[in-house]
Formats: C-alpha cells, structure tokens, sequence
C-alpha cells in the first residue's frame, strides 16, 4: 500500500498540462514495446524452442546431444572444430576490447585534450568506421591479394617471401590469413571508441586538468588519477555492452573468406551467421536447424553469467564521480 501511495504521490506532482502529455507518450511507446515483444521474446522463445526439437518438429534432446557430441569429438556436423571456433572468437575479443580499449584509452585523451587540430584527427581516425563493411573487405583483399602493394614492396625491399605467399597472397595462406586480420585489428581498433571516448572526455571541466597541471600531474598520473575515474560509467557501458559479445566476437570473417572460412578465418560468429543463411536456402539443411538453436542457446547460457558478474566486478570497481 505505502507503494502505491508513493506512486500517487508522484503523479500529484504534475500539473494539469503535463498530464495531458501523457496519452501522446503512451502512443508513442506502443511500437518499441511492440518491438521488443515480436523481435526479442517471440522470437528467442521460438529459437530456443527449436533447440529441443528433431526434423519433425517433434520434442527431443538430439540437437542437445550433437552439440555436446561436437565438443566432445571436436568436430561438428560441418566440419569444424568447435573448440577452433571458440579459440578464435575468444583471441578477437581479447584484442578488439582489451588491448586495443587500453591503448585507445589514452589515444582518445591524447586527441581530445592534449593535441591542436584534435577535431580534425578524430575525423580522420573515424573515416575508417564510416566505410562500409563489405567496400572496406574488398579494399583489404586486394591490398592483401598476390599482386597487392604490401607483397610489391616487400618484394622491392629484397624480402624472402614463400612460395604460397607469392601465389595466394596473405589471405590465401593459411599460415598468415588469421594473423594477418588481427594485426590490422588492432591497428584499426585504436579509433574504434575514440568518438565515444572523446565525448565523456569532452564533458570533463577542462579547470579539473589545468589544475592538475599546476600541481605538476603527468599525463599518466592525469589519466589514471583524473581523467579514467571521471569516464568510469562511460567505460563501464563499453565493456558490459563487450562482454554480451564474450563468445561470438567476429571481425567480418565471412566476408574475408567469401563465406567459405577457409585458411583459418573462421569464429563462431561467422559459424552462425553461415551456416543460419545456408539453412534458411534449403530444404535439405532444415534439421540442422535444431542444431544451431542448441549451440546458439549454449553460447547464451555461458554469456549471462558472464555479463552480469563481469558487469558488478565493473561497477564495484569504481562508482563514478559527480563533478
């Protein structure tokens, strides 16, 4: 009772004028309800259900016991080794939001308070974000291909490359496709968040750095002491909004490959994504349906609890700070 009391309360605090707003945001909020309803809960409960189900639609734990089956033996019914998959997935991540985040940290400050022209940087930085996915990959793999400018100057500089190399170029070799995408990972990764960074940065008062110059802070002392503590909630967000990726962190692996994964550009995001659109073109595929639904909601069970306690270790790690 004292609830509802408080909550009458509160809606005594409008004014008559308000209160007539009220329909209007109501209507307002029909379609992302609606949303969330049609596209998040009927259509998970519909994933989930297929998991426990067999090519007649019947109930059963067979899908289940593949995926448990494709650990196991690590080999899938594709193929693939799960574990491969998992590994890749798993070294994506480290380096899209631990590594690159942490040199980020400091190259989104370094841009937002410490250079001339730093609006200027920061769109430049940026402009790789804005290209397309599919017109930057085809960029990449002829700069990557045999006759690509990278192979032509190591060549000119007197390199030894092999054999395979000079034909297939870096993508077509299975001992340097993978490594080759994650090195430019992590070069293009450094601007990734330096928009979002550089904003909470932004809102810093820019007396709480000049004072802390006059008291003779260094820039790392700035940026642990100062700066991170201020744009802790900001980081926070990040790195919870990372986490729900934990397990299926991709880096456009099937476009890298032509959807084929081969040479070692696989992951389980591209795994899923593969193997769901060669499903839903064929009606011979169709039991395998089950199969993805299990492994999907397998990935999911591992992913929540990892959310949710990587999420309170975060904010236990720093409450934010008012300024």
């Amino acid at each position: 009772m004292s609830e509802i009391k408080k909550k009458k309360k509160a809606f005594s605090g409008y004014s008559i004028r308000e209160k007539r707003n009220f329909p209007f945001v109501y209507i307002c909020l029909i379609l992302p309800i609606a949303h969330i309803i049609i596209f998040y809960f009927i259509v998970n409960f519909s994933a989930i259900t297929l998991a426990f189900k067999n090519k007649a639609m019947e109930w059963s734990f067979e899908s289940i016991k593949r995926v448990a089956d494709s650990f196991r033996l690590n080999r899938d019914p594709f193929g693939y080794n799960p574990l491969t998959l998992l590994r890749n997935s798993v070294i994506i991540w480290v380096l899209t939001n631990v590594v690159a985040n942490i040199v980020n940290i400091f190259v989104a400050l370094i841009l937002t308070k410490h250079m001339i022209f730093k609006k200027t940087f920061r769109v430049i930085y940026y402009i790789p974000g804005i290209v397309g996915a599919v017109v930057f990959s085809g960029v990449m793999k002829e700069i990557y291909s045999y006759n690509g400018i990278i192979i032509e100057v190591l060549k000119n500089m007197g390199v030894e490359l092999s054999p395979s190399l000079l034909k297939n170029g870096f993508l077509g070799n299975e001992a340097t496709a993978f490594k080759t995408l994650m090195v430019q990972l992590c070069v293009l990764r450094i601007t990734g968040a330096d928009m979002i960074l550089g904003s909470a940065y932004m809102k810093i008062p820019e007396e709480v750095f000049e004072s802390a110059k006059i008291e003779g802070c260094g820039f790392f002392r700035e940026a642990f002491s100062i700066a991170i503590p201020l744009v802790w909630p900001t980081l926070t967000t990040m790195l919870t909004f990372a986490l729900c990726s934990f397990f299926t962190a991709d880096y456009s692996m099937y476009l890298y490959s032509n959807g084929s994964g081969a040479n070692g550009m696989t992951s389980i995001g591209f795994y899923l994504y593969r193997f769901q659109t060669m499903i839903s073109g064929s009606t011979d595929t169709n039991y395998l349906m089950g199969y993805v639904s299990a492994f999907g909601m397998f990935i999911t069970l591992i992913t929540i609890p990892v959310v949710l306690i990587g999420r309170k270790l975060l904010l236990s790690i720093n409450q934010g700070v008012e300024y």
